[in-house]
């Protein structure tokens, strides 16, 4: 028999359970940190919770057969690895990635359509990493039904996954851990508090949408959800009022043709994309001249700056540019903290508080490094920061599920398919209907035609008829 109280001291003695102040990856400062990584160098340790998972699996005689375990990738793959031997059944590894290769299989293994799979994970904070495995072990045609975790982190992950019909099983939770580390005397009475408070103070309020929620919905509705920003809120608007989902990237070489084809193009766009340090000759006369267009023709700018460092870099970057850019575009590389760097800068210029971001999640250019983990990272963040993102920026309608985040897609060209730079090119009913697109950007398709303005109101024309089309399917 298992002492799961000697369990959790040891546990805490090995620094698997940290206490403090932690940034989480979400760049969220938290007041405890669960590690269970460093269980695999103590094999002993790794025993004990094994030993309890597989318990809890033999005692429980409403699980269906045949049955597969399935650890959520990576700190649990060990644990399920030590419990499919512990109880004879067969394992299943889901991959991060699917292959792109050979069988191109998502889950590895032996196993029949049907089958029944028992998820394990270590943690549950929203229980999102949880979600991926289900999804991608029923895309597989597997059921799964149950779930079992090392512990909990009480912040709302077990409530969302019951409403989903999943039965969770927790060995632990923090508020159980804290109070044997605090009768031990390991922790002080105000260590305990501040991990009580936290948990307390911060419950993740999630709400689960489908995909075709979000395509299926107009701007007007979508502009109503209380959680959507005030920059959001406004880009909705816009779009109702002016009729156009178009962003022009006004991908010119000077500063003269830069407000040139911007006036010829303002009546029929929404958003206009600009890479300022990349046109020669422009001055402060020109950025004026830019604002006065997008003032007298209701249009927004956005500077396409892609910023990718340390918070405070980025906060440094951000105030060159937080005076003229309505919005601005960035890499979510360095993590969610480097949006806090934007969210200060944004707070400070109160008069400014029309501000936004669009975030990074897929390039339309072929071999880019992006992967599919990196996506959902980067949605995680834009998720966090609800206050300041905008929407995201990538090619797939199956990214953004919430109604609340703009889908803006570029890579829009009638002509052509693609140029001998890697750029891959779709044409606008496509990105609308099939990409999910909210805003469609188009570059070259417009600012090198023979007409300019006629372009762009046609590219209008056919982007917003298409959205009408979809909405109304």
């Amino acid at each position: 028999m298992i002492d799961q109280r000697a369990l959790i001291i040891s546990l805490h003695e090995i620094k698997a359970l940290k206490f403090g102040t932690f940034q989480l990856k979400s760049g969220e400062l938290s007041k405890f940190y669960l590690d269970l990584r460093v269980v695999v160098s103590y094999p002993k340790i790794l025993r004990q919770i094994c030993s309890l998972v597989s318990a809890s699996i033999q005692s429980d005689t409403n699980v269906k057969k045949p049955l597969h375990l399935c650890g959520v990738p990576y700190t649990a793959l060990p644990i399920a690895t030590v419990v499919s031997i512990d109880t004879n059944l067969p394992m299943l590894i889901r991959r991060k990635e699917q292959k792109t290769y050979g069988t191109k299989k998502l889950i590895d293994g032996e196993y029949l359509c049907g089958d029944n799979v028992i998820v394990i994970e270590d943690v549950i904070t929203t229980g999102e990493s949880i979600m991926e495995t289900v999804k991608d072990l029923q895309y597989s045609n597997l059921n799964v039904e149950y779930v079992i975790v090392i512990v909990d982190r009480q912040q709302g992950g077990l409530q969302r996954l019951s409403k989903k019909g999943l039965k969770v099983l927790c060995l632990f939770n923090i508020t159980q851990i804290v109070t044997i580390l605090k009768e031990e005397g390991k922790l002080s009475d105000l260590e305990y508090q501040d991990v009580v408070d936290y948990v307390k103070d911060h419950q993740i309020d999630i709400i689960d949408y489908d995909n075709k929620l979000r395509t299926k919905t107009s701007f007007q509705r979508r502009a109503e959800l209380l959680e959507t920003s005030k920059m959001t809120q406004k880009v909705f608007k816009l779009m109702v009022e002016k009729k156009t989902n178009l962003c022009v990237a006004a991908d010119v070489e000077t500063a003269e043709e830069l407000l040139i084809i911007t006036e010829q193009v303002a009546p029929h766009i929404c958003i206009l994309k600009v890479h300022i340090d990349a046109i020669n000759g422009v001055t402060e006369s020109t950025i004026k001249q830019l604002q006065q267009l997008a003032k007298q023709y209701n249009f927004l700018i956005m500077e396409d700056r892609k910023m990718a460092d340390i918070g405070n870099t980025v906060k440094l970057q951000y105030k060159k540019i937080i005076s003229w850019a309505d919005l601005v575009t960035v890499h979510s590389i360095s993590g969610g903290i480097m949006l806090k760097g934007i969210q200060e800068v944004i707070q400070h210029e109160s008069q400014l508080n029309n501000r936004g971001v669009f975030i990074i999640a897929e390039l339309s250019c072929e071999g880019n490094l992006i992967t599919q983990q990196y996506t959902k990272e980067t949605v995680k963040i834009a998720e966090n920061y609800r206050d300041i993102v905008v929407g995201l920026v990538c090619q797939t309608n199956n990214v953004i599920s919430m109604p609340n985040i703009l889908q803006l897609t570029p890579g829009v060209n009638i002509k052509t398919s693609s140029d001998h730079l890697g750029q891959k090119y779709q044409i606008p009913s496509d990105v609308i209907l099939i990409k999910g697109a909210d805003v469609a950007v188009v570059g070259r398709g417009i600012y090198e035609a023979t007409n300019p303005a006629e372009t762009a109101k046609m590219y209008r024309e056919q982007l917003w008829n298409t959205y009408l089309e979809r909405i109304s399917i």
